[in-house]
């Protein structure tokens, strides 16, 4: 039996189809074991997120607009409800059970970046021209990394009783140079509302997410038609 068509095909619907292989969208949602003074913050759903999963984030190439040059995707991060309410649609909402306590504000860091030699890894906000934040590979956070709010200020998070609720649409993460990146996140609460003047939740672990920058899509056709080619003059060596 000839195998190497097989490899082939496979090879070809590695290069093509890489959205088969890995989960491309989600919210990554934070909370807290618990709402008395200390309890950690922790990422919900991290589990689904975490490298150890097998879940990467795919980062596709752009060739103009904002992010041109770069590969760029969006994995959403959020606070979850700590309390009950009605949205501006009018549509209730339950207060997720491991929620951040009221008062408290959540931001998040990027503390560390595995990467290949060269590269850097990146945060845009919303709007943004230029990355906000840029990070080369080996980075390890020191004690005052670059903090991302979480929480929405607009809706009362970080007042007393607020809820620490946030979900920041258009915002994008982004690589300079093409490769897997393994980085780090962990969140923290900001506000004044616990014991002493300071947080009321402690931070999170760290949660170690793989992303990896898809090669731009010329780079893309002509690997899937040399493969191609090569299936052919293989098929007829063997007919």
């Amino acid at each position: 039996m000839n195998r190497t068509l097989p490899r082939l095909a496979l090879g070809l619907g590695l290069l093509a189809g890489p959205a088969f292989l890995h989960a491309q969208h989600g919210h990554l949602n934070a909370g807290a074991v618990g709402q008395n003074q200390g309890d950690a913050l922790i990422f919900v759903n991290g589990a689904d997120f975490a490298a150890s999963s097998g879940y990467v984030k795919e980062l596709t190439f752009s060739g103009s607009g904002s992010y041109a040059g770069y590969y760029q995707g969006g994995i959403t991060l959020t606070a979850v409800h700590a309390l009950a309410g009605t949205d501006a649609s009018g549509v209730p909402y339950a207060a997720h059970p491991q929620a951040a306590a009221p008062g408290a504000f959540l931001q998040y860091a990027i503390v560390s970046v595995e990467g290949p030699a060269g590269g850097s890894f990146q945060f845009w906000e919303e709007g943004a021209a230029t990355p906000t934040f840029s990070y080369s590979s080996g980075y390890q956070a020191g004690g005052s990394p670059d903090w991302i709010v979480l929480s929405d200020a607009s809706s009362g998070a970080g007042t007393p009783g607020g809820d620490p609720y946030g979900h920041l649409h258009g915002r994008r993460f982004s690589t300079a140079t093409s490769g897997e990146y393994t980085v780090g996140f962990q969140v923290v609460d900001s506000s004044v509302h616990g014991a002493n003047g300071g947080p009321i939740q402690g931070p999170s672990d760290v949660l170690l997410i793989r992303f990896n920058s898809v090669p731009e899509p010329e780079t893309v056709a002509l690997a899937l038609m040399g493969l191609t080619a090569l299936a052919l003059v293989v098929r007829r060596r063997h007919t």
